[in-house]
């Protein structure tokens, strides 16, 4: 019988082990991956662990979450390898409205290994549909002790509704808050801003061309991400005695975001030598909101 012995030939018969790989193997993403939305602000990520080498007692693993581009910082953490996998919790919420991306380095002191990334999305945030644009109740406000002293303009609520401001300086306007040097509000928009063609949101500021700092979150108490720094408010309305700026949610990757923090970017010295220190915030706006 002729050809049915494997004796001599250079051709494995059945089933063969998988050649060994040429060199370690990287961390892979376990969870989550893909876009999935996860059930909290602080979720847990899990890693297969790199190989070989990179087991508990060999090495550690470093969680970095950013923008879906990878470009903006979010949140970057560390745990100790686990047994086969790793897993570590966010040590403090991530925002809201965003398609964040993870990556994960492992790390055993003489080598570095590198996962490739992936996303996923927070729970949603919390829209209510409105046809009113602008804020309906500050969430929280602060101005430098030395300006509050001097400021003759510190009413919150003057930041809520249309924009309402007038009147004749030094001493007589009305309708605007007064941040004072790098003072601050967080304003409720109630309906949310949503990412859509061109600006998104317009803040009214007052007097003159003052800068402003914006930030977006989806929760009242963040966390608060900067869209972006020094926009002068300088745009005149033919209908408003204030000026304004606008924003685009793209700059900082957002998709949707309910709370806003205008911030000064004036930054007047203070004391100053006058009685409207910083920007003066007479109204928040939105110019896409979500349905």
């Amino acid at each position: 019988m002729v050809g049915l012995s494997a004796c001599g030939s250079d051709t494995p018969v059945g089933p063969q082990p998988s050649p060994s790989p040429s060199g370690p193997t990287p961390p892979a993403l376990l969870s989550p991956v893909g876009g999935v939305e996860v059930p909290s602000d602080t979720p847990t990520f899990v890693v297969q662990n790199a190989a070989p080498g990179f087991g508990p007692g060999q090495a550690s693993y470093t969680f970095r979450i950013t923008s879906r581009s990878g470009e903006r910082e979010i949140l970057t953490f560390s745990a100790p390898a686990g047994s086969g996998t790793t897993s570590a919790t966010a040590p403090e919420p991530l925002p809201r409205g965003m398609l964040l991306r993870w990556q994960v380095t492992a790390s055993n002191g003489t080598a570095e290994l590198h996962s490739t990334p992936s996303t996923f999305r927070l729970p949603p945030v919390n829209c209510v549909a409105s046809d009113d644009p602008y804020a309906k109740e500050w969430v929280d406000w602060f101005i430098p002790a030395c300006s509050l002293a001097q400021n003759r303009y510190n009413d919150p609520d003057d930041v809520l509704g249309a924009p309402d401001a007038g009147g004749r300086g030094p001493d007589r306007f009305v309708g605007f808050l007064s941040l004072g040097d790098g003072g601050r509000i967080d304003v409720d928009m109630q309906s949310c801003a949503v990412d859509g063609p061109g600006f998104d949101v317009r803040v009214w500021q007052s007097v003159s061309s003052e800068p402003v700092v914006l930030y977006a979150a989806g929760r009242p108490s963040g966390p608060f991400v900067r869209i972006r720094k020094l926009n002068n408010c300088g745009r005149e309305s033919p209908d408003h005695f204030s000026n304004y700026c606008d924003f685009d949610l793209a700059d900082a990757e957002i998709d949707e975001a309910r709370y806003l923090r205008v911030e000064d970017g004036e930054r007047y010295p203070c004391p100053g030598e006058t009685n409207s220190e910083g920007a003066d915030i007479d109204a928040v706006e939105l110019l896409h909101t979500k349905p």
